[in-house]
């Protein structure tokens, strides 16, 4: 083996040494979690489930004052599909909504879906209680991109009649509204091992949520079968002027339980 060889391996297990030496140095102020979470809100809005469900990979440093952690994480919230009444006042000339029945609700109605999910950062402030318990508080930055979904078909009454005052709407869409959402939480961990503990947390989730409103006949209609003299009229599909996307802003409490694996 050359000079050149021997002393650049030489080098590289100097610089080895050295990681390993600054790592064990670490191990005392430095850890390393995985966190499995199941979050529940007692109530819940805007059609949401209950239950939550998420992930973090978390890395704790020491400090002066406790302990700082910092996480990035993923969480999922969703909800089952809802049918939103119909109503509004329509205008002047136009025959009233239909208000279905056995034979027509496939073709009246506002079918929905809302979700809630996205990754996440936290940071955390955590100190020791005693030997086995400690306590936390921190704040979770984002993971609460909102998704609405809708499909609305949504006809007057006689739309199939000879009735030329007939209408029907058609709309569908999937907004999101994301953002940086700020949402503060706090708990106690208990340790179960070395390897593992127990973490629970009251988190007061932040997120904007979202809701279309339809107003019924109020689109812009050419005749079913584009003929002038045809019967009743089909709205352009997703182009009704008046129809607003309404954004609220909302604050739901949640209990997490959340497994840790250290590493």
């Amino acid at each position: 083996m050359s000079n050149y060889r021997v002393s650049r391996f030489g080098r590289s297990l100097l610089v080895a040494a050295a990681v390993c030496g600054v790592a064990q140095a670490q191990d005392s102020g430095f850890t390393r979690d995985l966190k499995v979470r199941l979050g529940y809100a007692p109530s819940t809005k805007d059609n949401l489930a209950n239950s939550m469900l998420g992930f973090g990979f978390h890395l704790g440093f020491d400090i002066a004052i406790g302990q700082l952690g910092v996480e990035l994480g993923y969480a999922q919230k969703g909800g089952d599909q809802f049918q939103k009444p119909v109503t509004g006042t329509i205008p002047s000339g136009l025959s009233p909504i239909d208000p279905g029945d056995e034979h027509t609700a496939a073709k009246v109605g506002d079918s929905r879906r809302n979700s809630l999910d996205g990754f996440s950062v936290r940071l955390s402030l955590s100190r020791p209680l005693n030997e086995d318990w400690r306590w936390q508080a921190g704040l979770m930055l984002g993971g609460t991109r909102f998704k609405h979904e809708y499909v609305g078909d949504v006809s007057s009454e006689n739309w199939h009649g000879d009735n030329t005052e007939s209408w029907r709407d058609f709309y569908h869409g999937t907004p999101t509204e994301g953002g940086i959402s700020v949402s503060p939480y706090a708990g106690v961990s208990y340790k179960i091992s070395s390897r593992s503990s127990l973490e629970i947390n009251a988190l007061l989730l932040s997120y904007k949520a979202l809701d279309y409103k339809h107003l019924p006949g109020t689109g812009n209609y050419g005749t079913a079968s584009g003929d002038p003299d045809g019967v009743g009229r089909f709205g352009t599909v997703n182009l009704f002027p008046q129809d607003v996307l309404e954004k609220k802003t909302r604050l739901m409490p949640h209990l997490e339980i959340s497994y840790v694996f250290h590493f």
